[in-house]
């Protein structure tokens, strides 16, 4: 009997492995370094940032609208900063970029705590914010170097749940600290910051790279400046990624401490909004740690428009709920549905860049979609007209529309790069690399186009 008993065990023991191995994918040594980097940098990021403003109005005695235009004026910063950041990890070492972002954020936040006046601050919260971009930009392009495209959706999908731990976990350290000192968030948050980046420059990563034939081609080939932005220019699936990742931007922008906490305080005036704030916020939280990875890592690129469709499908769900909302429970329901839809179209607006960037080109291509932040922007400006001017029926139409406007010009980039790959005069279009078929394509045609020209003339 007992040798009976031990197959099934034997059994069972290799069938939960293997189901196991399935959810946990065989990343490159780097690629964990990198993504626990990744949550150390971003809890640093956590400790300090919901604790700026109060920071800024008592150490400063700034008022809540000189407040609202330094950050606005440093979020624009950020953006314009993007496809220049891009095109700096296309032609340096990734990893370089990454630990300078490091050290330039770790100095920002500390000269921030030390901020004589407004001005001076102004220049931290902008550099900080640079520095964030460079550094988000780097690390997307260096993990698409590490990772063939089936695994690049888990490894979206692992990165944005290591942001969304970290910022469940510092604010509460970072809160803790300003009772006792209001500087020590930001000294604490300089030390998380310089230890992501001695992770990803220390001398283990360094043998990793050199041994990684992958990286080191994607490396290698790299392209002149006038050449990428030629290339993104003349892009138009490029420009419709980008345009539609706005939109969704729009859509998800600061959600919850934008459009709704001004439609709750409304609706509910402050005090009885400042609880549904929190339950909205507590149960996006949940949801996205515990689901981003188990969503995330099944989304495949041949099918990407039907995920984000069905993300988007979920954003527009959920805002139909949250307009028709009257109770606590009906706010947590419309919640856990738009939420699904976060933790679906984040990490595809990455893949379709992904899907369309060149390997020697993936920085800049990445730094042209952080343009979709500008969305986020406008998010706060517009519904906060609408919503004081037309009221709230006007305000989620506005938000429906936008996502329906995204959804649709997804699809179009996605007509177009089908088209492209169709057209490429291959025996088999599929025979394309997987990640850049269509600017390849392009270029190839178009190459062998102006050699026709002359041998005719």
């Amino acid at each position: 009997m007992s040798g009976c008993s031990g197959v099934p065990a034997v059994t069972t023991a290799a069938w939960r492995q293997s189901r196991l191995m399935q959810w946990i994918p065989a990343f490159p040594a780097p690629v964990p370094r990198l993504l626990g980097s990744s949550l150390i940098f971003v809890m640093g990021r956590a400790v300090s940032l919901p604790l700026v403003v109060l920071y800024l109005s008592q150490a400063l005695q700034l008022s809540q609208t000189h407040i609202g235009w330094m950050l606005g004026f440093a979020s624009l910063i950020a953006t314009l900063s993007g496809p220049l950041a891009g095109m700096l990890a296309d032609r340096y070492a990734k990893t370089r970029l990454m630990a300078i972002a490091c050290l330039i954020a770790a100095a920002a936040v500390l000269m921030l705590s030390v901020s004589p006046n407004a001005g001076f601050a102004v220049l931290a919260l902008a550099a900080i914010e640079a520095a964030l971009v460079l550094r988000s930009v780097s690390l997307k392009a260096l993990l698409a170097d590490y990772l063939p495209g089936e695994l690049r959706a888990r490894a979206f999908s692992m990165n944005y749940l290591m942001i969304n731990l970290g910022f469940t976990i510092g604010p509460l350290i970072g809160a803790a600290l300003f009772a006792h000192w209001i500087a020590a968030p930001f000294w604490l948050a300089a030390i998380f910051v310089l230890a992501a980046g001695w992770i990803v420059r220390d001398s283990a990563m360094q043998r990793s790279q050199a041994a990684s034939p992958q990286l080191a081609e994607a490396v290698v080939a790299k392209t002149s400046l006038r050449e990428t932005l030629q290339a993104l220019r003349s892009d138009r699936i490029l420009l419709l990624f980008t345009l539609a990742s706005i939109l969704t931007s729009f859509v998800f922008g600061r959600f919850i401490s934008g459009y709704l906490a001004q439609y709750l305080i409304a609706l509910y005036g402050a005090q009885q909004a400042a609880g549904t704030i929190t339950s909205v916020l507590v149960t996006n939280a949940v949801l996205v740690v515990a689901l981003q990875y188990l969503v995330g890592s099944r989304i495949q690129n041949r099918y990407l428009l039907r995920w984000i469709t069905a993300g988007v499908g979920f954003y527009l769900a959920g805002l139909l709920a949250y307009a028709a909302a009257d109770s606590q429970i009906s706010w947590i329901l419309a919640t856990v549905v738009f939420s699904v839809g976060e933790i679906i179209v984040i990490p595809c607006e990455y893949l379709f860049i992904d899907l369309i960037a060149p390997a020697s080109q993936r920085g800049a291509y990445y730094g042209v979609q952080t343009l979709a932040s500008l969305g986020t922007a406008l998010n706060a400006v517009v519904c906060a007209y609408l919503l004081t001017h037309a009221g709230s029926t006007a305000m989620f139409a506005t938000l429906i529309m936008a996502g329906v406007l995204g959804v649709a010009l997804y699809a179009l980039g996605w007509h177009f790069r089908h088209r492209a790959v169709q057209r490429a005069a291959l025996p088999d279009a599929h025979a394309l690399p997987e990640q850049h078929e269509y600017s390849d394509a392009v270029r190839m045609l178009s190459r062998n186009a102006v050699r026709g020209l002359r041998n005719l003339t």
